[in-house]
């Protein structure tokens, strides 16, 4: 019980920091259109935007703007969403999944610099450190060409290979806009928090604060954005319920097995307790508590083993899995201590309700017929 949850723990924590880390956990967007909006800036100076990102849930606010366009090697060709940032954004989602190169740096003059993902790369044999033509069409054909600073491997093919990291002073120009045109804000809460009641908190934050001079605004949570990631995680949570009532039922069972056995060799002394006087509930009880002290130590040689696998393959991500099915590398594991605690618990309360059915077998020795001597 305590590996499923830890990996099925893991595995959301993962999948959850891999959508968070390319999209922010919350999206300010303008009505009507997506995060990925390239036909209706709005300026990034909101007159609430200190007090979104003093809320307690808040982590960053960033400032992100899109251009589609194509880009085009000697021999192939990719269509990507070329994600335009400032100096100032969020980057350890990318520093965590860097696989070769530098970050951008964004910093100084407006900056060449794009980071791709690795299979991107791979497609297009490109390599850090090469010149990376692209072509943005619209009314007009324009070209660029960017210096591959870096590449990230964030394990999602159907995503990463979607976007290129640029400056966002470089989207700017290409679409025309000013020197504070926004496609989105992209809002970034504490890894372990609540998206949806960051998304209510937002929302009523923006609102509230919301005046005549700013843009009108809504927000997107990036479990909306991501719908099909999410729901194969509530999928896991369903399996692991449904996986952790099988054990405590298995478990329940082999418990009374072991009781009845007890009771079977003791069936003489059932009587002669009973003889003198013990009832039927005191007498249970008796064997109730030796059925106690034997979960209690199963429990916890179950839990120190658990422990033990788990941190063995949280340190040296032992088990591998395929990438391309499972959207990471190896089997992740997260400690939910709390959920941890709380199964030991339950486990135990339900073991112990289901081991006190052998009363009922108690209840049935007769010591007259138990005390007999030929």
């Amino acid at each position: 019980m305590v590996v499923a949850i830890a990996v099925v723990g893991g595995f959301k924590s993962e999948i959850r920091a891999k959508a968070t880390g390319f999209m922010g956990s919350v999206t300010l967007v303008p009505p009507g259109q997506s995060p990925l909006n390239e036909g209706f800036p709005f300026a990034d100076s909101l007159s609430y935007a200190a007090a979104l990102d003093s809320l307690r849930c808040v982590e960053s606010l960033s400032p992100v703007a899109y251009r589609s366009g194509l880009i085009k090697t000697s021999d192939a060709i990719a269509g990507v969403y070329f994600k335009g940032v400032d100096s100032l954004y969020d980057f350890s989602f990318f520093a965590s999944c860097l696989s070769e190169g530098s970050l951008p740096d964004f910093s100084g003059g407006v900056s060449n610099d794009v980071m791709i993902s690795r299979a991107l790369a791979d497609d297009l044999a490109i390599s850090v450190g090469d010149k990376m033509t692209c072509y943005f069409i619209g009314e007009d054909i324009k070209v660029r060409r960017f210096d591959v600073c870096g590449l990230f491997d964030a394990q999602l093919d159907e995503i990463d290979k979607t976007f290129a990291l640029v400056d966002i002073r470089q989207v700017r120009r290409l679409n025309g806009w000013s020197k504070a045109g926004t496609s989105s804000m992209e809002v970034r809460i504490p890894r372990r928090a609540d998206i949806d009641a960051a998304a209510a908190s937002v929302e009523n934050l923006v609102s509230d604060r919301m005046t005549d001079d700013d843009p009108s605004l809504f927000t997107i949570s990036v479990k909306r954005i991501y719908a099909h990631l999410f729901d194969w995680l509530a999928l896991l949570d369903l399996n692991v319920v449904m996986i952790l009532a099988l054990m405590m039922a298995v478990a329940g069972f082999n418990m009374i097995s072991c009781l009845l056995i007890i009771l079977f060799r003791n069936i003489s002394t059932i009587g002669i307790l009973k003889s003198l006087g013990m009832t039927n509930r005191a007498v249970s009880g008796v064997f109730l508590r030796k059925a106690a002290a034997l979960v209690g130590k199963g429990m916890l040689v179950g839990n120190a083993l658990a422990l033990a696998l788990c941190l063995i393959q949280k340190y040296t991500h032992l088990i591998k899995l395929d990438p391309a099915n499972y959207f990471v590398s190896y089997v992740p594991i997260d400690f939910n201590w709390l959920q941890i605690v709380a199964v030991n618990v339950i486990s135990f309360i339900v073991i112990m309700l289901i081991l006190s059915l052998t009363s009922i077998f108690v209840s049935r020795v007769s010591p007259a017929v138990t005390m007999k001597v030929d």
